[in-house]
Formats: structure tokens, C-alpha cells, sequence
């Protein structure tokens, strides 16, 4: 009896410094270090892909938009919407990262793979603008193997 009184005693307490406390500034997301799409330059050929590059992407060789985007499908592979973490532990960890802080990564699976997906379809485009060789998206992101190295085409 006294253990559960102090589990709400602890409970309480954590939830009363979580009104209380102030935002802060949150810690880059290591994944998905991309600025998002607002903060991006429209060119005409990469209208409407649901992501946008910046300047500093556009600007990019060949080398680097491949190269970025090889880390990034590897990333994506080891999505898997059976293997996600449940719903009451990302609701957990949202509540308690304000009030502890740390990383809101992981929250939103889906929403990042759907984000992650825009910034290659985009890259890729700006691939085929450079004259470069593309990626068959599809084809590689069907690989399950993060041991096989993504070659565009």
C-alpha cells in the first residue's frame, strides 16, 4: 500500500513540474537533419513533390545528392510498420519529453517515413535535372537488406 501511494506521489509530481516547466529549445533531430519543406526554395521542376529544396541542396553535386540519398534509403529499409513501437509507448514518450526533455524522435514513424520518401522523390528529380544517374526508388526501397549498397541506375 505505501509502494502504490508513492508511485502516485512520483506520478503527480512529474506531471505537476510538466505544467510548470518552460519550453526549450529541442536538439537537432539526427535523423532527419533536412530543413522541412517551408524553409525550402521552389524551382520549377521540383514543384509540387511535397518537399522542397533549399539553396544549399540545389547546389549539390552529384556525388553529394547520391551519397545523401544512399544513407537515406539505408535508413528507410529498416522501416517496418509491424515493428513499430505501440501507440501507449510514443504517447508516453511525447508527454514526457517536454518535461524531461530529450528527442521527439520516433514519435511519428509514419509521418517521417512519408517525409523522408518526399526528400528522395525530390532528390532524385534534382538528379535527373543534373543529368546524373537516378534511383529506382520502388526497387530499392523493397530491399529489406541493409547490406546491400543502393547504386542508381
Amino acid at each position: 500500500m505505501v509502494r502504490f501511494r508513492a508511485q502516485i506521489f512520483v506520478v503527480a509530481s512529474v506531471l505537476a513540474c510538466g505544467c510548470a516547466s518552460t519550453n526549450v529549445d529541442r536538439p537537432p533531430n539526427l535523423v532527419s537533419d533536412i530543413p522541412p519543406p517551408s524553409e525550402g526554395v521552389t524551382t520549377g521542376a521540383l514543384q509540387g513533390s511535397g518537399y522542397q529544396l533549399s539553396e544549399e541542396e540545389l547546389k549539390f553535386d552529384c556525388n553529394k545528392l547520391t551519397g545523401t540519398m544512399q544513407i537515406r534509403i539505408l535508413q528507410m529499409r529498416g522501416y517496418d510498420t509491424n515493428k513499430k513501437t505501440s501507440t501507449v509507448a510514443r504517447s508516453l514518450q511525447s508527454l514526457t519529453t517536454p518535461i524531461f526533455g530529450g528527442t521527439k524522435e520516433g514519435v511519428d514513424p509514419d509521418g517521417q517515413y512519408v517525409k523522408d520518401r518526399a526528400m528522395l522523390e525530390a532528390y532524385n528529380r534534382q538528379l535527373g535535372v543534373k543529368q546524373c544517374k537516378t534511383f529506382d526508388l520502388d526497387a530499392e526501397l523493397a530491399i529489406k537488406s541493409t547490406d546491400v549498397t543502393p547504386t542508381p541506375r
